[in-house]
């Protein structure tokens, strides 16, 4: 009897943790494989077998064409996924609204931006070997797995290639290159005199503890000095915690306490990013229809008509992770970025943003951070550089399991990368962009 009881005491207490790593699990689950079926137009199968593969087996899915859902499970632990045009897939963790995002045709005259050089153009020839490698596979138990890859040189593709089963027209995740989407959406929201950069969060006036300094330039460059845990291996930190169990994220970051004075330390987090873009959409509503206010000011003047920023279930788009767009979109807004914010003649950012941009943040290591971007400005004291053989002015936007738009002005240069590299390091930018260069010069 004494065993029987001490076996039901640790079940109770076992039960909360399981459950939750059961909620973060199956959340995962059916978000990822909704994306990828019904945005990227993905074989759910082939999906588990690689995207998901590290997905526990105790977990089951199930598509629904008709009603466009995915539902994951385990035990009594279920969570459904749901997709609605325009706005990509959120998880069902409160009531979601039937609504879409309308996407014009593609035959925009936006296309012709990005051209692409003839078939034998020495420099395209030229690139042939070192686009092979990047497709190559690495010799340790490392997986590279570079499923697209678009360079642009002065505007035009230079080089283009992607992995079977994939090609131009396949949305791809950006995973964290979201967030310097993120950046562009502020840089709009000042420019249309919405918000300034000493701004402070709504709500914090009377907080007492700090945070009601924190202003919006502190989110743009990490440095809110809130607690958030970005670690992505422990399934009930706060990062895996917010995006796959909480319904909604800016206010799951609001509630952290905070662990430093605003301005004094440098922190990545994803949190910072979704409150900051929370902060953004208070500054808009009433005024605008916030769920199509990514596509209206931003993705359709680039001729973006592949992307899609998800939104969490009370609407707030969680640009710290969930966006999807074609190699080629990306590309496009790397290079409105190396135009200093403009396109088609449209000043699209506000002028001296991309500068504030690639300003390094206080605190960041080796100037290796600016304001959503990452950096290679390198320690004002030693000159250390996070990425040695790249120059100076290179700056990137870089996500999970080696996403990335990496842009150098000093060589007219945005090349993309997208892909499943396990672990990240499989990726070797320098290597790839140096070689790159190399063949400019």
């Amino acid at each position: 009897m004494l065993f029987i009881g001490l076996l039901s005491l640790s079940a109770l207490w076992w039960w909360p943790v399981a459950r939750d790593l059961a909620a973060v699990g199956t959340g995962y689950g059916a978000k990822a494989l909704c994306s990828a079926v019904f945005i990227s137009e993905r074989d759910s199968a082939e999906v588990l077998e690689t995207d998901l593969s590290d997905l526990p087996g105790i977990v089951t899915t199930h598509v629904n064409e008709g009603a466009r859902t995915v539902t994951a499970s385990v035990g009594p632990v279920t969570r459904t996924a749901r997709y609605r045009e325009g706005l990509g897939c959120t998880l069902a963790l409160a009531d979601i609204e039937e609504m879409s995002v309308e996407r014009p045709a593609v035959n925009s005259d936006k296309t012709r931006d990005l051209m692409k050089v003839p078939a034998d153009d020495p420099l395209r020839l030229a690139l042939g070997p070192v686009l092979e490698t990047a497709f190559s596979e690495p010799v340790h138990d490392w997986e590279r797995g570079t499923r697209a890859i678009v360079v642009l040189h002065r505007g035009r593709i230079v080089a283009e290639r992607y992995a079977p089963g994939f090609d131009a027209d396949t949305p791809l995740p950006g995973w964290s290159m979201a967030k310097s989407v993120t950046n562009a959406l502020a840089g709009i929201v000042l420019k249309r005199g919405k918000l300034a950069l000493d701004d402070t969060v709504p709500g914090w006036t009377e907080a007492g503890d700090g945070r009601e300094q924190v202003t919006v330039q502190h989110l743009l460059q990490m440095t809110s000095g809130l607690e958030f845990g970005e670690e992505h291996v422990f399934p009930l930190g706060d990062s895996l915690r917010m995006l796959f169990a909480e319904p909604d994220a800016a206010a799951f970051v609001r509630d952290l306490p905070m662990g430093a004075a605003p301005g004094t330390r440098w922190e990545y987090t994803s949190g910072t990013t979704n409150l900051l873009m929370w902060v953004l959409r208070e500054a808009l509503e009433p005024e605008a229809d916030w769920l199509a206010f990514p596509r209206e000011v931003l993705f359709e003047p680039l001729g973006m008509h592949s992307a899609v920023l998800e939104p969490d279930a009370y609407g707030t788009f969680l640009g710290s992770s969930f966006m999807f767009a074609t190699a080629r979109d990306w590309a496009r807004f790397g290079q409105l970025y190396l135009q200093d914010g403009q396109w088609d003649g449209e000043q699209i950012l506000p002028e001296g943003w991309v500068a504030l941009t690639r300003q390094p943040a206080p605190h960041a290591p080796k100037g290796r951070y600016g304001a959503h971007f990452w950096l290679n400005r390198g320690d004002p004291e030693t000159g250390e550089r996070p990425w040695p053989k790249l120059p100076d002015d290179a700056y990137a936007a870089l996500g999970y399991q080696g996403q990335e738009i990496v842009i150098v002005p000093s060589e007219e240069l945005v090349a993309v990368r997208l892909g499943l590299s396990r672990p990240s390091e499989a990726w070797d930018r320098e290597r790839f962009v140096g070689g790159v260069i190399e063949l400019l010069r």
